[in-house]
């Protein structure tokens, strides 16, 4: 999550099959209402598969709310990776450049030269306990886009 790495996609698919893989992804992506997704590759990648703005905010909130992990790795601007003896592998940073704004909470992005700069940020809501959930998609810039949609909703 925090380098948008696909290699545990492609790890679990190796092992279970990928087909089976996918179909338990989309078995998944239906059961918790992603009525707009569909995936065709172990890592959702490709060209065939897909999802909506709509889907990915409800897939942001079934993680956030029901996976602490997810909330606290997507709320890391990076991350010491160690192996299983110990030894120092390398450090994850997070692409998230938002994470630095008071108020964000976490974040993710991603990016295909098909389907341009992707991005969801979840943030503390000004006016209580509850959060936003933001997504841009097809963003040549996602920073700047991600920006003007808080600020705008923020006005």
């Amino acid at each position: 999550l925090i380098e948008s790495s696909n290699r545990a996609a492609f790890t679990l698919a190796e092992i279970i099959g990928e087909d089976k893989f996918i179909a338990l992804m989309n078995k998944k992506a239906q059961e918790i209402g992603l009525i707009h997704t569909h995936f065709q590759d172990s890592t959702g990648l490709g060209e065939s598969s897909y999802s909506t703005a709509r889907d990915l905010a409800v897939l942001s909130k079934y993680l956030f709310e029901k996976h602490p992990l997810f909330r606290e790795i997507i709320s890391l601007k990076e991350y010491n990776l160690y192996l299983g003896n110990g030894r120092f592998h390398h450090k994850l940073v997070n692409t998230n450049k938002m994470l630095e704004r008071a108020g964000i909470m976490g974040g993710k992005t991603g990016w295909t030269d098909f389907s341009k700069g992707c991005f969801m940020v979840i943030q503390k809501n000004p006016g209580d306990k509850s959060y936003l959930i933001h997504v841009i998609l097809g963003a040549e810039d996602r920073f700047l886009e991600m920006e003007k949609l808080i600020s705008n909703y923020s006005n």
